[in-house]
């Protein structure tokens, strides 16, 4: 079967599709999923990898999905209709990779750490889960893509902004009034 994805169109999030729950969706793609995770194990590059518009075998479908490698075992899985619940710590500019812009940069705001919800391939509904740092600005790289989100694309050797920097004592980025050790800092 040959497996082809269709970069940055956007695709709405799975509640606003009419399903009477997620294990009828993902039965329904799960043929499409099941493809899709053989295709993102041939990726060596890639940590992540986004699947909202495809085709197999030259048919066009639509889910919103991606491929998350995990950083230990190095083996992918299936993350289904994730969305952000809650961004946490400081935002700032990164510079990241993606496959889409091969041999170019992305430049896109990224927060420290941010907490998710999402499906598994088995229907299991993960809420609140947080990811921090790489693992985090992968996740937020990915739901982006999922959600048509516009990156700005440099040359590859275009260089990284400078980190921002928060002492522990400053008032928390968040806006939440604590000082920073005492808030977002305590879960990044």
């Amino acid at each position: 079967m040959k497996f082809e994805i269709i970069p940055d169109e956007q695709t709405p999030r799975i509640n606003e599709i009419v399903f009477s729950d997620m294990g009828e969706y993902i039965d329904l793609y799960r043929a499409e999923l099941e493809e899709f995770l053989k295709f993102a194990q041939t990726q060596d590059t890639a940590v992540g990898l986004a699947a909202n518009q495809c085709l197999l075998d030259g048919k066009r479908f639509m889910v919103r999905a991606f491929a998350l490698r995990d950083l230990k075992t190095k083996k992918f899985y299936i993350i289904v209709d994730p969305h952000t619940t809650r961004n946490i710590g400081i935002k700032e500019i990164k510079g990241e990779g993606c496959l889409t812009w091969y041999n170019r940069k992305i430049l896109a705001e990224r927060y420290r750490a941010v907490a998710v919800d999402y499906f598994t391939m088995d229907g299991k509904f993960v809420t609140g889960e947080i990811f921090k740092g790489f693992e985090g600005q992968i996740w937020q790289h990915e739901i982006n893509h999922l959600n048509g989100i516009e990156e700005n694309v440099v040359e590859l050797n275009f260089p990284d902004p400078p980190l921002v920097r928060v002492g522990r004592n400053e008032l928390c980025p968040c806006g939440s009034g604590l000082k920073y050790k005492k808030c977002c800092l305590l879960l990044i």
